[in-house]
């Protein structure tokens, strides 16, 4: 008998991909960091991945990097109070952009404008 391994399929890795880092941004919103790890695969995947995926990866790379920005100008505007008052909006924000994300992807749907500031 001769024994067949499977032959990997790279669309369905790129997918399975995509879809791990949207669940990694999700659990980075009570595990800190785990983005990083997210953002770093994003990283290693967009420069050979076809237009589709390459949309979500382009996307994944800019919340994180967007987030990590508005994260870091709203804990400076802690010092003036009205921080503490945007952190819940940025906590939204964030969510829909993941949450939109993952369900194009499980959708097998691009990112129409990876580079928008909103997802929709």
């Amino acid at each position: 008998m001769i024994d067949m391994e499977p032959v990997p399929n790279p669309a369905e890795e790129l997918k399975q991909k995509t879809k791990l880092v949207y669940i990694l941004y999700l659990i980075n919103t009570v595990v800190p960091f785990l983005g990083i790890i997210g953002v770093i695969i994003a990283y290693s995947a967009v420069k050979d991945a076809p237009p589709g995926p390459r949309s979500h990866f382009i996307f994944q790379i800019r919340t994180f990097w967007l987030n990590l920005l508005y994260g870091l100008m709203v804990v400076l505007l802690c010092f003036v109070l009205v921080g503490f008052l945007l952190i819940p909006v940025l906590y939204v924000w964030y969510l829909a952009r993941v949450i939109v994300g993952l369900l194009r992807a499980v959708e097998n749907r691009p990112i129409d404008n990876p580079r928008s500031w909103v997802a929709w």
